[in-house]
């Protein structure tokens, strides 16, 4: 029994160590004494300074003032007395002992103390700060000061003294004081005035998170309130600048100049077909590239042995710097690294497809402007990267100036421009896109402008949200969503081209119009001059999708078949679409060997990749 009486005594005792009586806590401090002076200036800015008698009952390493800038205001109207929510900037905050300062929406978290030491006994502290009131907009027209002496603070305030010096003369019996926690009506706080100056202390000490407000009504036009910035406007005007601004740098620098397009019926001098694809759309392909196995036939590189099922390539001459460019020497080099017959087998274990990708490279670095080959203008390679960023403008505008408008505070201004910064990368990805919109197959391309398209819409729509909880005018909304999409756009198409880069394109369109228009007649005419026409153009139109279309114009003109092709020997005559049915079934496979690429596999630790020891090719 005796055990159990013990085991059931350390349990009570457990138990009230676990629930002590709250009565007895002891806080942390008391505020002995605060005096408090406020100089109420015409444009109704508040200069404020508070000093605090503290006796700390135990060791606290330092003393916290939450000062409150939204303020939620009784204002009579006809429906009765209504809060309003106001937000009242503080600025200027000094003190004696400061030790940091913490802006938030609700208001400034001003922390004093002393590095390095813990405050015991009686402490004094002292601050001083600013607040800019605003307007209340009163239905009546009428002003208010209204101002909460105390508040936010957990502990005991024991005495209160204050004294508010107005700017100019008012109604004394418009002054109200009023204590208690949220919603109660005491008249705990004294109030006298003397000329402009009101003072008064309490009655009674103040308790835990207990407020002590004081509210004067003021006529008409007594504050001369400083007129805010209107946000609307100068966000939207500025917009609309950048807006003029970007259009006449388009219109001078990206603005593309009209190509005049005649039909074409002879093969350019300057440029060959798997130069087609980098010349309208800034990349070359690999339907570009492969377009070569037809020009070399052309020009007496090539053979090709169709035998049905299988096929071979046959080298006839070497090229060099005077009868072929780098990356046709780069990819020729490749399929023959072995010998000058090529069969399938050889051609898909001689992994072309790595040279291809150095082949495009090589094509693409042989426009530049040492050699006069320039397509695209320095301007607009530098002006289209530069529009992703001009884009961002309107965002970061508008966001910026709102939010900060609002609170004055950079690090939530900061944090709500944060989706701008992420449509930025979006921007980055539509330029990237646009820029591979012809590399990329379509279900691909559209994918991928899916998501693009969904993550813009979503960034805009969460910056549309945060300017409307701001308050911005629908109208200011509607322009800033117009300029946005504007500079979108004006970015995509930033791409001119130089005055041979339109001359290759006029040409390039003409011999399109030339192979899609070009009627019976006139065929056989332009035929009867060059036997060779429709080995010459074959080229064009397969990089064009216009093969199908140019083989079929020559179903009724006796053409001879091509030099380079070996094949179709069990037909009596030569017929261009059959030909170009049974030579495109045997370029089909050539495509596929030349584009494999053997599986790699990564093995062992740290994904050690095997590439780095496969063996060098043969050159």
């Amino acid at each position: 029994m005796q055990k159990k009486g013990c085991m059931i005594a350390c349990l009570l005792a457990l138990l009230l160590c676990l629930f002590p009586r709250t009565a007895n806590a002891v806080e942390a401090y008391t505020v002995e004494n605060l005096d408090i002076t406020i100089q109420v200036q015409e444009d109704g800015k508040l200069l404020v300074f508070e000093e605090y008698d503290l006796n700390f009952n135990y060791y606290r390493s330092s003393f916290t003032r939450n000062i409150t800038s939204t303020y939620h205001i009784p204002v009579t109207t006809t429906q009765g007395i209504v809060y309003r929510d106001y937000y009242f900037p503080v600025r200027d905050i000094q003190g004696d002992r400061l030790l940091s300062v913490e802006r938030n929406e609700d208001g400034s978290i001003v922390t004093m103390g002393e590095e390095g030491t813990q405050l015991t006994g009686r402490q004094k502290f002292s601050i001083s700060y600013t607040v800019q009131t605003s307007d209340l907009q009163m239905p009546d027209q009428s002003q208010m000061l209204y101002w909460t002496l105390v508040t936010n603070l957990d502990t005991r305030v024991n005495h209160l003294h204050y004294e508010i010096e107005m700017p100019k003369a008012f109604d004394p019996q418009e002054v109200y004081t009023n204590t208690g926690k949220y919603g109660d009506v005491k008249n705990t706080l004294s109030m006298q005035v003397n000329g402009n100056v009101i003072s008064g202390d309490l009655l009674q000490p103040l308790e835990n998170n207990e407020m002590a407000t004081i509210k004067v009504n003021l006529p008409n036009s007594y504050f001369t309130f400083p007129q805010p910035v209107d946000v609307n406007f100068t966000a939207s005007l500025g917009s609309l600048i950048l807006l003029v601004i970007v259009g006449l740098i388009f219109w001078r620098f990206g603005r593309d100049q009209e190509v005049f397009v005649d039909v074409q019926d002879e093969v350019p001098k300057d440029i060959s077909s798997s130069e087609i694809g980098y010349i309208m759309n800034r990349f070359a392909s690999d339907s570009d590239l492969l377009s070569l196995f037809i020009d070399w036939g052309n020009r007496g590189f090539l053979l090709i042995h169709d035998h049905g099922e299988s096929f071979e390539l046959e080298k006839l001459r070497e090229m060099n710097d005077l009868n072929a460019k780098s990356y046709e020497r780069e990819l020729l080099d490749s399929i023959f690294q072995n010998g000058s017959i090529v069969n399938q087998d050889e051609l898909r274990e001689a992994r072309v497809a790595f040279s291809l990708e150095r082949s495009k490279h090589l094509l693409e670095r042989s426009f530049n402007k040492k050699n006069g080959r320039q397509v695209y203008t320095d301007s607009s390679i530098f002006l289209q990267s530069l529009m992703a960023l001009i884009t961002l403008l309107p965002s970061l505008l508008f966001v910026w100036s709102m939010t900060y408008a609002r609170f004055e505070l950079w690090e939530l201004s900061l944090r709500n421009l944060i989706p701008s910064l992420l449509l930025g990368f979006d921007l980055a990805g539509w330029v990237y896109l646009v820029r591979h919109r012809f590399t990329l197959e379509a279900k691909q391309f559209f994918a991928r402008m899916s998501v693009l398209i969904i993550v813009a819409c979503i960034l805009l729509a969460i910056n549309s949200v945060t300017l409307y909880l701001y308050g911005i005018a629908m109208w200011a909304l509607v322009i800033y969503l117009f300029v946005t999409i504007v500079l979108f756009f004006c970015m995509l198409y930033m791409d001119k081209r130089t005055r041979e880069g339109n001359e290759w394109k006029a040409e390039i369109l003409g011999i399109r119009e030339f192979i899609e228009t070009v009627e019976p007649e006139q065929l056989k005419e332009r035929f009867q001059e060059n036997p060779k026409l429709f080995t010459e153009l074959l080229p064009f139109a397969y990089v064009l999708g216009l093969a199908d279309i140019w083989a079929k114009k020559f179903e009724r003109l006796s053409v001879e078949q091509p030099e380079w092709y070996d094949g179709m020997q069990e037909y009596d005559h030569f017929d261009t679409f059959l030909f170009w049915h049974t030579f495109h079934y045997c370029f089909y496979y050539m495509e596929r060997n030349t584009l494999y690429r053997p599986p790699i596999k990564e093995v062992g630790f740290f994904h050690f990749s095997l590439r780095s020891i496969l063996p060098k090719r043969k050159k």
